[in-house]
C-alpha cells in the first residue's frame, strides 16, 4: 500500500494554506487526502479529528476535485458521517455544523440519493427509478429544512448575516410551515442515513 502523511500532520498542512489563502498548494493536499479518504476517515474516528476532517472533504468537493462521480458520492457520504459524529455531541455542535450539514446536502443532494433510496426506497426503485430518484430528493430537502428551522430558532441571525446559507435556504421549494411529526421525522432521516453510512464505512 502506498504510504500516506499522518491524518493530523495532513489537517495542520490544510489549515496553515486556508489560513494563508494559498489556493495554489491546497488543491495539491487535499488530493492527498482525497485518495485516502476510507483509510483517513478511521484515523479521524481513532484519534477524534472528525470535525476537521469532514471539513476538508466537504473543501474537496467545493473544489471539484475528485473527477469521477463514485469518488465524489463516496466523498460527500464520508464528510456526511464524519460531521453527523460530531453533531451527535450536543456540547459540540455550533451553527457551522448546521451550516455545513446543510450545505453539503444543499450543494451535493445527487450524491446522496442512491443512499437514500437503498435505505427507504427500494420498493420505488424497482418500479420506477425516477420516481425514487424524485422521492429521496425529497428527503434531503426534507433534512436541509429540518437544519434550517432550528438556526432559525437557536440563531435567529445566523442566516441572514451569511449569504451563503441564506441562498441555500431560500432555494429550499418545501414550505417552513411543518408540524412537530415532520420535523421529528427529518430528525429520523438524518439519524438513519448516518447510521448506515457508517455501517458502509466501517473498519
Amino acid at each position: 500500500m502506498e504510504p500516506y502523511k499522518e491524518l493530523e500532520n495532513l489537517l495542520e498542512e490544510i489549515q496553515r494554506c486556508c489560513e494563508k489563502g494559498d489556493r495554489k498548494t491546497l488543491p495539491g493536499i487535499l488530493r492527498e487526502l482525497m485518495h485516502h479518504r476510507q483509510q483517513y476517515y478511521q484515523d479521524s474516528i481513532l484519534r477524534g479529528q472528525q470535525d476537521c476532517f469532514s471539513e476538508a472533504l466537504f473543501k474537496i468537493l467545493l473544489l471539484e476535485l475528485d473527477e469521477e462521480e463514485n469518488d465524489s458520492i463516496e466523498t460527500a457520504e464520508l464528510a456526511y458521517a464524519g460531521l453527523s459524529s460530531v453533531m451527535n455531541n450536543p456540547d459540540s455542535v455550533t451553527p457551522e455544523h448546521y451550516k455545513r450539514r446543510l450545505l453539503l446536502l444543499h450543494y451535493f443532494s445527487d450524491y446522496f440519493t442512491d443512499a437514500v433510496i437503498e435505505i427507504f426506497l427500494k420498493k420505488y426503485r424497482e418500479d420506477n427509478l425516477l420516481e425514487a430518484r424524485n422521492m429521496a430528493l425529497e428527503c434531503i430537502e426534507k433534512m436541509q429544512l429540518a437544519d434550517m428551522l432550528l438556526l432559525e430558532e437557536q440563531y435567529p441571525d445566523f442566516i441572514n448575516g451569511d449569504e451563503q446559507l441564506a441562498d441555500a435556504c431560500n432555494a429550499l421549494t418545501l414550505s417552513p410551515d411543518v408540524s412537530e411529526t415532520e420535523r421529528a421525522e427529518a430528525d429520523l432521516l438524518h439519524k438513519v442515513l448516518h447510521a448506515y453510512l457508517k455501517a458502509k464505512y466501517k473498519n
